[in-house]
């Protein structure tokens, strides 16, 4: 078993797309079933079954027939044209795998040297399209984002450093085969799994075969980067699940005179996994905000899943305020509201779908219809130790007997089921609050709308 070891950059994205050039080389000599790809701290394990002689031999028929012209380099944002001539391999131009094959001194970065700490000669310098995270204070000499100005607007500029060319190739395969590049508006976004685990066989298959999917694809909206993963992830929904166990990479570049890096940013994406496998609803509502330019909705969506913070009730207000138009007013679907309040809001089953919250919901959803958000609002901000909660409802109810008088169709609770919700919020008072605003504003069941349309005949 020839095992191989990445350099240790210190730069993520760098090192992981290193393995998976490396595996690209090994599954092409080898088969898919002998290479396989071990995280450890710091860098990654390329296990191959076979030996470097064939890999070698691989590694050159792959360059000669992928990177010999200059198209991919120059097709690859982050690289700019001078760098792309650097990379082009030339007919004779040889490479030996074999420097993988022992780990290198880590030390300290010295300018001298490369990013790679490998000792070739030939080097590629402009590294951005390799990685972005070169442009943070690791390497600069201010912290954080080195930041200039060009006619008063803040840039990133471009990172002199190099690294040597066996790696900047296998970055360059493995960044074309594993990451999902596409544009944003102005902005050029570069997505790459990062693995968690070992990935081998089958996996590898998945991740080296799903990018195509949105490769290149540009979208005319400015969504905002911290957007940029849940729009990812709702483009792909059949192939989101083959992540799963990876955290992803996102770079976000721009040209001004040059590449530079907008914003960088490692996350997990387990919680949104978990929200666009739940029920094709979920996806279809953020389809519905993106239709609708509903950032500020979305934003919220994307608080509520990824950091679980308690503000369910101000994502419905703003998806039913943003995506709705002058001539309809569009409600969250039910599977989506239930989704919310029984995995972000923790809420028990027996409050969500108690006959009487649901009654009184049916009445509070009349005024939210008619755009009337004032009942909603009030009793999303209700506080336990007020009468809020309570004399909002009766104000919505008295209201609401004066529009039956006029014989407007409006379902109004019974007495019984106005003592039960006020039961429920006593013994629980958020959830009952929370289940009753989100319900209100999300379309009925089906259920739900056949009583509606009995009452109504």
């Amino acid at each position: 078993m020839l095992t191989l070891y990445t350099p240790a950059t210190g730069f993520p994205d760098l090192e992981v797309k290193i393995a998976y050039g490396l595996a690209r080389v090994g599954i092409e000599a080898f088969g898919i079933n002998r290479v396989k790809i071990i995280p450890e701290k710091g860098f990654y394990l390329v296990l191959i079954d076979g030996n470097i002689p064939k890999l070698n031999d691989t590694f050159h028929k792959i360059s000669a027939r992928v990177l010999s012209s200059d198209f991919i380099p120059r097709s690859t944002p982050g690289i700019t044209g001078r760098t792309a001539d650097t990379i082009k391999v030339s007919k004779n131009e040889t490479f030996d795998l074999s420097i993988y094959t022992h780990i290198i001194e880590i030390a300290e970065h010295k300018k001298s040297e490369n990013f790679c700490r490998h000792k070739e000669k030939i080097k590629v310098s402009n590294v951005i399209g390799f990685t972005a995270a070169a442009t943070t204070g690791v390497l600069c000499k201010r912290d954080g984002l080195d930041i200039t100005y060009y006619q008063g607007v803040p840039r990133r500029p471009t990172d002199p450093r190099e690294i040597c060319k066996t790696c900047a190739l296998l970055a360059l395969l493995g960044m074309w085969y594993a990451s999902f590049i596409f544009n944003i508006a102005d902005k050029e976004v570069i997505i790459t799994p990062i693995p968690n685990n070992e990935v081998s066989g089958l996996k590898l298959q998945e991740i080296f075969s799903i990018q195509h999917q949105i490769r290149k694809e540009w979208f005319g909206q400015e969504i905002p980067q911290v957007l940029i993963p849940l729009f990812f992830l709702s483009r792909i929904p059949s192939s989101a699940d083959i992540l799963e166990g990876f955290d992803l990479f996102v770079a976000v570049l721009s040209r001004q005179q040059g590449y530079h890096v907008d914003g960088i940013y490692l996350l997990s994406i387990e919680k949104y996994l978990n929200f666009l496998r739940d029920n094709p609803f979920n996806i279809a509502s953020i389809d519905v905000m993106l239709r609708n330019n509903a950032f500020s909705a979305l934003t919220e969506l994307n608080n509520v899943i990824y950091y679980k913070k308690d503000s369910i009730t101000k994502f419905a207000r703003l998806y039913v305020q943003e995506t709705s138009s002058d001539k309809f007013v569009n409600l969250l679907y039910p599977q989506t509201a239930k989704y919310l309040l029984r995995e972000v809001g923790m809420i028990r089953q027996d409050i969500i779908e108690n006959p009487a919250l649901a009654s009184l919901a049916r009445t509070l959803r009349y005024f939210i219809r008619e755009r009337k958000y004032g009942y909603a609002d009030d009793i999303r901000n209700a506080r336990k130790d007020s009468r809020d909660f309570e004399e909002t409802i009766a104000r919505m109810l008295r209201e609401g007997r004066l529009r039956l008088e006029q014989k407007e169709k409006i379902h109004l609770p019974t007495e019984d089921e106005i003592k039960e919700v006020f039961r429920l919020a006593n013994e629980n008072f958020e959830a009952t609050k929370t289940a009753l605003v989100i319900l209100a504003f999300s379309f009925p069941s089906k259920v739900e709308q056949t009583a509606e349309n009995i009452e109504e005949v």
